[in-house]
């Protein structure tokens, strides 16, 4: 019987111990998530975010991104629809 007892005791210690790694690799996840999204894409000067903003407002699947503004297609022409602060 105490040895039953022992055995169900250190199961559940160790599913205590399986959702506690699994909470804190969850919340990590999430940390580096929110991060990556506040951190400027190293080839762009915008946010990812901010990028994925602008794509849903335009409602379309394609942004060119030069050094100091961000263009979207109508028709066969680019559209200005962002320009780079110079401050």
């Amino acid at each position: 019987m105490k040895s039953k007892m022992k055995t169900i005791r250190y199961m559940l210690y160790f599913a205590l111990f399986l959702c506690a790694v699994w909470v804190s690799v969850m919340g990590y996840n999430q940390v580096v998530l929110a991060r990556s999204e506040k951190t400027p894409d190293l080839t762009t000067w915008l946010p990812k975010k901010e990028i994925a903003q602008l794509m849903r407002f335009h409602g379309t699947d394609i942004l060119k991104v030069t050094h100091d503004a961000v263009f979207i297609p109508r028709g066969s022409e680019w559209v200005l629809v962002l320009r780079r602060d110079q401050g």
